[in-house]
């Protein structure tokens, strides 16, 4: 019986380990993030403050990512996963136990956002790099949609139990469980054999940061989208923790369940995107990734002009659905032109490109917010992620590179090009 494509990765046995271990993870991480926002309301927490947990975050990856690519070419990728997922599960665990004795404050949350920002920035590059070493180059995409889709469900179930647990116990349930995902995720990887790969890099990791930069700035549709991405997702950065919670709170006169009903949302959209992307033949992945970014940026102008439960669950999904169609196609184009020994690092500087200004992101979301309100906010929000997704359906040259272009032309195509 032959398998849909989606789930042709599956018959991988590592990467069937990795994938569930990372699904029930994601599933985790996405009842804390129901929970975070209204503990650190629950504590008193302001608009400013919710913006710099989100941005502490970030910001700890965005400062350890580059160094997280280079081990990652380094080290066992497996290993580092292993190891992140350690660390997060302790943290969470320690948050879990402190807001269940009402020990909680403000700064612990803080430090908690430091700590799981090291496990993110060591886990993300190794978890993009290690999907090559584990399904062949004709199935990537559907490998990166799988992804998807497992972080799709996460995203829809997770938010809902978050909601739940928090209104009838409390957020030290929800932090309890997202721990207990974290051990769940390490205990899966441990029976994954990855293939061994080949010699490992020798010089310094100064050097091998270098090099991946190097790299990156030789060939054009790397480094032109990369910048996009780190410009445009600006737009997108302070919606999870600032902009969606008081978007609810202020305008919709909702509590933590809508907030997990919206969150949902945007999970059902990535669902559909997970399954469409893995069937879809794009003889021009680069013009296609630009149409769907444009589509999100139109979502997110929605929800600010039409401030209403309905109106904000559809667009919601639609956003999800066109970025996480943006981002597998993406992936897949990173994953099957860049060499094997060059992904780690590759990875993290197109995550150090998503992330850079995303620290202020919250920050000034947070500042719109107070000034203009939640709706005005998106308004802004995604007019500016329109006009850059406009600019760059013109001048990308990813327009010029077809799906299936050998790595040697691809480069070639990105540099010959004025």
């Amino acid at each position: 019986m032959r398998l849909p494509q989606i789930l042709v990765p599956l018959r991988h046995r590592d990467f069937r380990l990795l994938w569930t271990g990372q699904t029930v993870s994601s599933f985790g991480n996405n009842v804390n993030k129901v929970a975070l926002p209204f503990q650190l309301l629950v504590l008193g927490a302001s608009p400013w403050q919710l913006g710099i947990a989100v941005a502490i975050n970030i910001g700890t990856i965005v400062a350890l990512v580059l160094v997280g690519g280079a081990i990652a070419d380094r080290v066992p990728r497996r290993r580092l996963i292993l190891a992140s997922d350690l660390v997060g599960g302790i943290t969470v665990s320690a948050v879990a136990v402190l807001s269940a004795t009402a020990q909680l404050r403000i700064e612990h949350l803080y430090a908690a956002a430091v700590s799981l920002g090291v496990a993110s920035a060591f886990l993300d590059p190794a978890y993009n790099a290690i999907v090559a070493d584990l399904v062949p180059p004709d199935v990537l995409r559907a490998g990166n949609a799988l992804r998807l889709l497992g972080r799709s469900v996460a995203r829809i179930a997770g938010p809902t139990v978050g909601g739940l647990a928090f209104a009838l116990a409390g957020p030290s349930l929800a932090f309890g469980f997202d721990a207990l995902t974290f051990f769940f995720s390490f205990a899966t990887l441990l029976l994954a054999h990855p293939p061994r790969r080949g010699p490992m890099p020798t010089a310094s990791i100064v050097r091998d940061i270098r090099d991946g930069f190097g790299y990156v700035f030789s060939v054009r549709w790397l480094w032109t989208t990369t910048i996009y991405f780190m410009i445009v997702n600006i737009a997108y950065a302070g919606q999870t923790g600032v902009m969606t919670p008081l978007l609810v709170r202020d305008e919709l006169r909702g509590d933590a369940a809508v907030y997990g009903v919206i969150s949902a949302a945007y999970g059902v959209g990535t669902i559909v995107a997970s399954i469409v992307v893995a069937q879809l033949a794009a003889h021009r992945p680069g013009l296609v990734l630009y149409g769907f970014e444009l589509l999100a940026a139109v979502s997110v102008l929605g929800m600010g002009l039409f401030p209403n439960l309905a109106a904000v669950v559809v667009l919601m999904a639609v956003c999800g659905a066109a970025l996480a169609s943006s981002t597998v196609i993406w992936q897949a184009l990173i994953q099957r032109n860049v060499p094997e020994r060059m992904l780690g690092r590759v990875s993290s500087i197109d995550l150090l490109g998503n992330s850079l200004i995303n620290p202020v992101a919250p920050i000034a979301a947070a500042a719109f917010v107070t000034a203009i309100g939640p709706a005005s906010t998106f308004v802004a929000a995604g007019g500016y992620a329109l006009v850059l997704a406009a600019i760059g359906v013109i001048v990308t040259p990813l327009r010029h590179l077809r799906e299936g272009t050998p790595p040697a032309q691809a480069s070639d195509i990105a540099t010959s090009r004025p």
